[in-house]
């Protein structure tokens, strides 16, 4: 995961009732756990309304007490977080990233300028940007325009021809193209001599701002000698909200999708800008659209049009962000029982869901099949036998956190998303239908449905993308139908966590991953696949060949130099452990959490991470704050927060789903007894001990809705403060009323 721009830093604080965490044989262990948790929370950076650590940060933050950000509870920020989440029109999740001249709901890259070979983007893409001041978000800004000065500020405008329109240079004010407008047809047409291939530039985005609601774009392609109504789209002026959107840059920012428009292909010779309704003393438009007359006494006010950026871009959208949504409104409904809040979202997340099961082909196929422009899982470039790359440029888009990767066609990664956000949302639903929400439409489907769905999606996941020579599961199958695999042990260690993997394919995992199985062929085995001891490699086979075509060189770092080759992520050990806890149970899980604290302390001792890792003392390079590495620890990383969770939810056994806390202890013979202190479920701050056959809980206090807590077959309502006890060895259900836990 690359991201080279971030927002401020806007650490979290905690106080005096924060959640802490006991281990009753183990003391100095939990001191390290509380201290890490509370470390990440404190220190991890701002990262904006993105949508891709959503549900990592509503699993390490949803149950935290006293714990706040931007002045609100953790909780408090969460909601509003997602409740600001935007959806377009047809349902799709936008990614929320920081801003950058590419798909302004996708990823932030690959940009216009980011074609390899000799000539570049010539030839195949373009962008023109019509100012001097660059926003911190525009990443590519500086080299693209060191590389083709003729495409931005002053010189950009001297290339375009303008009909109906009178430059007047740049204007500071604004950081865009002013232009009056001086008759009845303004047009903006491209420079002679400047052609796109159309399959490069599916999409072209036009930033700017006028008093008109939009206008069409037109085009000539090779051989045309004039334009045709025929080569035409319409745009409208759109504003996006969000932080790099029209909301940092003051435009419409109007994405105009060619690649739907059957007569956009070929090489594509020149294109032009027609704005409808700039000047309106006419009784019809050049468009042959009728308009009122402007007053006489009204045609003396100026008409301006500011342009700021004209781009082509690819579609870098990730289908995974619906998933994304839908569980991380779960995870946070879970733990909090917000009754208005799932009001609120349940139309929402509806409708994401509904989206990815038919865009997404979920429906159709029982898994992900991404058909969107460029995501075909396909390499952007072949490694030819002398080392020379044939370029693909164009295909093998990035579908998630996993930027690099040609994640796409049938996608293995995005199912397993997909299927766990079938069962949290068949969860929703049983919550809505049982009274928790009130006058909310029904929904078209049931939980009966939505679980039933998810069933016929395991089993097709696990005949299709099961390698079965190596024993793990795929990656993607691409749209010429190959596998591929290198080793993700992400893309297995999530699929053992969300339940897709059946138990014999997550047995075989877990012996591959734990270093029991040797995997032929792949470049890292055994003990080594745990080199850099904070996480397994994200990948175990030296990968140099299947990538986005913007990453052109990884060959020329070590395997393990970066994140997304052999590489490892601290956070994602979160579902290492919690898989383990699953497959091969709390002791050689527990063995793994404590290889983790002995990491951590050496690196503390050293100085931090950065020291650590700067020093070499690694084995590796850190990644972070604008760098690649080969391991991420902190900046982006936020999701390092993640791995606060396996005590709570995995060793401890705390499991909400809305409705109930099913509490389901996972106990280490060498801590067989645990303990939280002020964790928040439901409003209501508690105490709650687990041994494998008893478990106690301490309210503190509560409003008047009754908890409900099963264990080992048994219910507990919870109805008023007092200290509670369940022994799974008795029929005992006591309430020995106040006191300490």
């Amino acid at each position: 995961m690359m991201i080279a721009g971030f927002p401020a830093f806007g650490k979290g604080t905690v106080g005096e009732k924060v959640t802490q965490f006991e281990f009753a044989d183990c003391p100095q262990s939990s001191i390290w756990y509380n201290g890490y948790v509370q470390s990440f929370f404190t220190n991890r950076i701002d990262i904006g309304p993105a949508i891709f650590p959503r549900e990592y940060l509503a699993i390490a933050d949803s149950w935290l007490n006293d714990a706040q950000r931007e002045g609100a509870s953790i909780q408090k920020f969460t909601r509003r977080s997602l409740l600001n989440d935007r959806l377009d029109a047809e349902g799709y999740v936008a990614a929320q990233q920081h801003g950058a001249s590419s798909h302004d709901l996708g990823w932030p890259f690959p940009h216009w300028v980011q074609v390899p070979g000799e000539n570049g983007f010539r030839g195949v893409t373009a962008g023109w940007h019509f100012y001097d001041k660059k926003l911190g978000w525009e990443i590519c800004y500086d080299p693209a325009r060191e590389f083709a000065p003729e495409h931005f500020g002053e010189a950009a405008t001297k290339t375009w021809e303008l009909d109906d329109l009178e430059s007047s240079g740049l204007f500071e004010e604004k950081h865009a193209w002013k232009l009056a407008v001086t008759g009845a047809d303004p047009t903006l047409t491209s420079p002679e001599g400047v052609e796109l291939d159309a399959f490069n530039c599916p999409y072209i985005q036009i930033r700017w701002k006028a008093e008109c609601e939009g206008g069409i774009i037109e085009w000539m392609r090779e051989g045309d000698s004039d334009w045709s109504s025929d080569q035409r789209m319409a745009f409208s002026a759109d504003w996006i909200d969000g932080p790099g959107r029209s909301e940092s840059t003051g435009m419409f920012h109007s994405i105009i999708s060619l690649h739907k428009h059957s007569a956009w292909s070929g090489e594509i010779t020149r294109i032009r800008f027609r704005f409808q309704g700039l000047d309106l003393r006419y009784s019809e438009s050049a468009f042959g659209t009728p308009q009122k007359k402007r007053p006489e006494g009204e045609w003396q006010k100026d008409q301006t049009l500011f342009v700021r950026s004209i781009f082509t871009h690819w579609d870098t959208r990730h289908l995974v962000n619906n998933a994304i949504y839908v569980k991380s409104a779960f995870e946070y409904f879970r733990w909090t029982g917000d009754a208005d809040f799932l009001k609120q979202i349940m139309p929402k997340l509806r409708t994401a869901m509904r989206y990815m099961m038919n865009e997404g082909g979920g429906l159709k196929f029982n898994h992900i099949r991404n058909t969107w422009h460029g995501h075909d899982g396909r390499p952007g470039y072949d490694v030819n036998p002398d080392g020379t790359k044939t370029w693909h440029v164009g295909h093998g888009k990035g579908g998630n956190y996993w930027d690099l990767l040609p994640f796409g066609w049938d996608d293995m990664y995005t199912t397993t998303h997909y299927y766990a956000s079938l069962l949290a949302m068949a969860q929703l639903e049983e919550v809505c239908r049982a009274g928790t929400v009130e006058n909310l439409p029904a929904a078209q489907w049931t939980s009966d449905s939505l679980r039933k769905h998810a069933a016929d999606v395991k089993t097709v996941t696990n005949q299709k993308f099961w390698n079965e020579q190596a024993g793990r599961f795929v990656g993607t199958i691409d749209a010429d139908g190959i596998p591929h695999d290198y080793g993700f042990t992400f893309v297995n260690l999530e699929a053992i966590h969300y339940g897709i993997a059946n138990d014999e394919h997550a047995r075989q995992i877990m012996e591959w991953i734990n270093g029991e199985r040797i995997v032929d062929g792949d470049t890292s085995t055994g003990a080594d696949i745990y080199r850099y001891h904070l996480a397994p490699r994200a990948t175990t086979k030296r990968n140099v060949e299947w990538y986005a075509h913007a990453w052109t060189g990884p060959e020329t770092l070590p395997f393990g130099g970066q994140v997304q080759d052999g590489g490892a992520v601290l956070g994602f050990s979160f579902y290492d452990i919690m898989s383990r806890i699953k497959t091969l149970g709390p002791d050689n899980a527990w063995v793994r959490l404590m290889a983790i604290r002995d990491w951590d302390e050496e690196v503390a001792a050293y100085g931090g991470y950065r020291n650590y890792y700067n020093d070499g003392k690694g084995g590796t390079t850190l990644q972070g704050g604008g760098t690649a590495g080969g391991v991420g620890i902190d900046f982006e990383f936020t999701e390092s927060s993640m791995l606060s969770a396996v005590v709570p939810l995995g060793f401890m056994g705390l499991r909400p789903d809305g409705q109930v806390l099913n509490i389901e202890p996972n106990l280490p013979k060498a801590c067989s007894k645990m303990a939280v202190r002020n964790i928040k479920y439901q409003g209501v701050s508690m105490d709650v001990a687990v041994t494998s056959d008893r478990i106690k809980i301490y309210i503190h206090s509560m409003s008047s809705a009754t908890l409900v807590v099963h264990f080992k077959g048994k219910e507990l309502r919870i109805g008023e403060p007092g200290k509670y006890v369940i022994n799974s060895r008795t029929e005992s259900l006591e309430n020995e009323g106040p006191g300490q836990l």
